[in-house]
């Protein structure tokens, strides 16, 4: 096979975050695309740092590899998953319906993406 066609084959490679206030469902949310699962009630606890998730599926006859980023919503973690910007060629921002407070902290949320570069 050659150099090109190997190329042609490879899969699109895109790397997104989940970004947002503590407990607003991030880490519900990758769970339930990337696994298919509901995160039991029971079991929900804070991320520490970072957690990713591998999520490889097929669009418009492209192969595509979803690396998604699940990071810590506490203010005490900030500084460690500020370097998990760099290269995010997409950004999901997470907020709870049923916490107004997570709501209006999407401003902050917002302002972080801009002193991030992304």
């Amino acid at each position: 096979m050659s150099q090109s066609q190997d190329k042609a084959n490879a899969p699109i490679n895109v790397k997104l975050l989940l970004i947002g206030n503590s407990s607003v469902g991030k880490s519900s949310l990758l769970l339930r695309f990337s696994d298919e699962q509901w995160l039991p009630e029971d079991e929900s606890s804070a991320t520490i740092g970072v957690d990713f998730r591998v999520h490889k599926m097929e669009m418009k006859g492209k192969k595509v590899k979803l690396s998604i980023w699940d990071t810590a919503g506490q203010e005490r973690f900030r500084t460690i998953t500020s370097s998990y910007y760099r290269g995010a060629q997409g950004i999901i921002l997470v907020y709870d319906v049923a916490n107004r407070e997570s709501f209006e902290a999407l401003p902050k949320w917002f302002s972080e993406l801009e002193t991030q570069g992304t």
